[in-house]
């Protein structure tokens, strides 16, 4: 405890503040670090789900009886779906 004592300066601060500071500031970049390559991991997780998303897609699409209508009609249904949005084409579905 006297050794801490004696290196204090007057007013609480290390005999070496520039030390402190470079610890802390390795610190610091090793947490800026750390969190970059976990973002860069959850990018790579989001961009394998939206893989996998896109692969159920088409999937759904090829069971469903738009998977069996001829390529024009497909074509032409989702010019038309494009036009009236999918929220509107949703609502007028389901009256129907």
């Amino acid at each position: 405890m006297r050794a801490l004592l004696e290196s204090m300066q007057a007013g609480g601060f290390s005999a070496n503040p520039r030390g402190i500071i470079m610890a802390r500031k390795g610190s610091l970049e090793a947490e800026r670090a750390a969190i970059a390559r976990e973002r860069g991991a959850l990018e790579a997780r989001e961009a394998k789900l939206r893989e996998n998303e896109q692969a159920a897609m088409a999937e759904v699409l090829k069971k469903s009886a738009l998977g069996k209508a001829p390529f024009e009609r497909v074509e032409g249904f989702f010019a038309a779906l494009g036009k009236l949005g999918l929220d509107e084409a949703e609502k007028r579905l389901r009256i129907s």
